[in-house]
């Protein structure tokens, strides 16, 4: 008995699917050909049995499809695996008598892109002090692509700054594509600003630009808040980041939005680069000179490398 060829083709189509997937997800740990490769050979052996024997060939290749589904399904977001140093620790917060108390505050002395000190450190910030907040944008190649940073500003102690990131295992490396997939857990890491902005600015010599986002001082508190809040939640139970749907970006529009600064769904919101446009269109930046000439002033580099590892550097990098 011949098998119709609407069969051929939606086993076709499945293997080429599943052939991709693994590629995506196992391109974290460089598996990535081996897996996709195996989709295909046995897709294209059980294609070629469906001449032969095409009873046996569908229910080989559908307990295979099932299998993956179940593995797919039981993989969940964790807490307690073997994180690189600078994801090891989840920060976590909480408000007592108008003091904000950060455990868990990361402040590493950056060594090189790789290598570090680590220190973590526990952080009170008075919220009567609470003067602003700004966006760092820090690209590197390809001026569309950034990573967002929001920074909140205290009148006398150093800023406490908020970077969503992918929490990564030891084992694993960065890939665009496994991002797609359930490969990295996401972080939101509070921290120093001589940490996280200047491993940027100074040690990987990434292009970092700071804007200052137009608040009230009910603003500022419901936004931090709002960044409190989640990373606790985060804390509790873990999720999964992705490189479309939950990634720098489209968490601080999500975090925006909670503290009631809505952003409006835009295609810049994902090309991540355009992000200090569309908010400028939006009246969301204090500077109201063009855009241009706002962008033209933001670069925070210059400064950032002449002040190093001040313990002023919070102050020096937004000197006029």
């Amino acid at each position: 008995m011949t098998a119709p060829w609407w069969l051929a083709a939606l086993m076709a189509l499945l293997g080429l699917m599943h052939a991709a997937a693994s590629y995506f997800y196992f391109s974290k740990e460089g598996r990535a050909w081996p897996w996709a490769l195996a989709w295909l050979i046995f897709t294209a052996v059980c294609m070629t049995l469906l001449a032969y024997a095409p009873q046996a060939a569908v229910l080989a290749f559908l307990l295979s499809i099932l299998a993956w589904t179940f593995w797919w399904d039981s993989i969940r977001a964790a807490s307690t695996l073997g994180w690189v140093v600078e994801n090891a620790r989840q920060a976590t917060a909480e408000v007592r008598d108008d003091t904000l108390m950060v455990r868990d505050l990361r402040n590493f002395e950056w060594l090189d892109g790789r290598n570090s000190v680590p220190r973590w450190e526990a952080r009170e910030y008075p919220l009567g002090q609470l003067t602003a907040v700004d966006l760092f944008v820090s690209t590197w190649g390809d001026p569309r692509v950034a990573h967002l940073i929001v920074s909140f500003v205290f009148t006398d102690v150093p800023p406490l700054a908020f970077s969503i990131e992918t929490r990564r295992e030891q084992r694993e490396r960065w890939s665009i594509l496994a991002g797609f997939m359930k490969s990295y857990e996401i972080i939101l890491i509070a921290a120093d600003e001589r940490d996280v902005i200047r491993v940027r600015s100074n040690v990987r010599g990434e292009q970092v630009a700071r804007y200052r986002l137009k608040s009230t001082p009910q603003m500022r508190r419901k936004l931090l808040g709002a960044y409190v809040e989640q990373m606790n939640s985060l804390a509790r139970r873990p999720r999964f980041y992705n490189t479309l749907l939950r990634n720098c970006t489209t968490e601080v529009v999500r975090i925006l939005g909670a503290a009631g600064r809505r952003v409006p769904l835009d295609w810049r919101v994902l090309v991540s680069g355009y992000v200090p446009r569309y908010l400028h269109e939006l009246g969301m930046l204090e500077d109201t000179r063009p855009f241009d000439e706002v962008a033209a002033s933001a670069s925070i580099v210059a400064a950032a490398q002449a002040a190093d590892d001040s313990i002023d550097f919070w102050k020096e990098i937004r000197q006029p």
